[in-house]
């Protein structure tokens, strides 16, 4: 310790050395590395956040949509000064990413990779292609799974070798197996299947729709859209059928209602209601052409002084052409008998003429275009 008392007494002799000054300098130095290793810690033990995409979004109409559906979700959410939507973690950043590619709200400007965070590098060839593809498939399992229909995914990718000619390249093949949640409705949901589907496709370069398949573990398969004509008709008669059910509820309390004051609802049943509803799906295309009122008719006079046109002159075109003479017909090189024929030969020396006159008027009439799609209607209501 006696190397430390030296060392204090030392301190303490250049202390008493120093002018006010120097002294004030040297406690200024002491604040600010103390300020900056306060901020330094407390910097680094901030938690980190996940960016939704790797480029700011800059076009107002696209971050609004992208904020609105955000919002209705309840995802926590932040926006920097270079306007950078940021998440919490990488959970959460990835079911953001997902919903909004499931709802096609990605900026037309975003890169695909930058949705699923891939390295287009590394360092040699052999390496760039199994990472890449590892990646892919990893990333893609993990924005699959982030959506709150899906408990479990399995991927599968097949990328063929490259051929010199295009027309024996092979497609790229991707098959998907996703097991359901409890009470989900992506069976039947066409809306969720053609998300997953354009999940796929963002995230695999040159994949078509027709090569993906995606199945459930029973083997259905449930993107085969052509075929889901009988669930989209039963999902109708489902909404046809409650849309019933709620008008015979309401035609029913209604007439409890109106005859409560009159009986006591225990001597009041009634045993049947039947509600006709047209549900037909009606559109009506109209076109009507009218005239045009220049002037309308003055309701203070005593007769109708308006003005009514049937159209509307826009342009005229104009095209007199007159023409007099003999007709003259070359009768070939000198010396030479003409090519006129004889009977026409009596006739050279007659003079004729022609007018033509040709008048094109473009205008413009009022039409009038209605389309119109009726609604389900009420019909006859049976009590019984």
């Amino acid at each position: 310790m006696e190397w430390f008392r030296k060392l204090v007494g030392q301190v303490k002799g250049l202390w008493g050395q120093w002018k006010p000054a120097q002294k004030v300098i040297l406690l200024s130095i002491v604040g600010v590395a103390v300020i900056g290793l306060i901020v330094l810690i407390a910097v680094s033990a901030a938690p980190s956040r996940v960016e939704l995409f790797g480029r700011p979004i800059t076009d107002p109409e696209d971050r609004d949509r992208i904020l609105r559906r955000l919002d209705q979700e309840g995802i926590a959410y932040a926006v920097t000064a270079d306007f950078r939507v940021t998440m919490s973690d990488d959970q959460t950043a990835r079911r953001a990413r997902s919903i909004l590619v499931r709802e096609n709200l990605v900026p037309p400007s975003t890169d695909p990779w930058e949705i699923f965070d891939i390295e287009r590098w590394t360092l040699t060839d052999f390496e760039r292609n199994v990472n890449l593809r590892r990646a892919i498939t990893q990333q893609l399992v993990l924005h699959i799974e982030a959506l709150t229909d899906v408990d479990r995914a399995n991927v599968t990718i097949a990328f063929p070798q490259d051929r010199l000619f295009l027309e024996e390249q092979n497609p790229v093949t991707a098959s998907v197996i996703i097991t359901p949640r409890p009470g989900s409705d992506i069976r039947e949901n066409r809306a969720k299947v053609e998300g997953i589907e354009r999940l796929i496709r963002y995230a695999i370069e040159g994949l078509a729709a027709e090569n993906i398949t995606i199945t459930d573990p029973s083997g259905v398969v449930l993107n085969d859209f052509a075929n889901l004509t009988a669930f989209d008709r039963i999902q109708q008669t489902r909404l046809e059928l409650q849309l019933k059910a709620t008008e015979e509820r309401r035609i029913r309390a209604e007439v409890l209602e109106g005859i409560a004051g009159i009986l006591t609802p225990d001597r009041v049943r009634i045993p049947r209601l039947e509600v006709e509803i047209d549900m037909s799906a009606q559109e009506r295309s109209t076109r009507e052409i009218l005239p045009t009122v220049i002037r309308p008719n003055n309701p203070l006079t005593p007769f109708d002084d308006s003005q009514i046109e049937l159209y509307i002159p826009l342009s005229v075109e104009s095209i007199e052409e007159q023409f007099r003479g003999t007709g003259f017909n070359p009768q070939g090189p000198p010396g030479q008998e003409g090519q006129t024929p004889p009977a026409y030969r009596d006739l050279q020396d007659q003079v004729g003429g022609g007018i033509v006159v040709f008048v094109r008027e473009n205008n413009e009439i009022y039409t009038r275009e209605t389309q119109e799609t009726r609604s389900p209607q009420l019909g006859r209501r049976t009590i019984g």
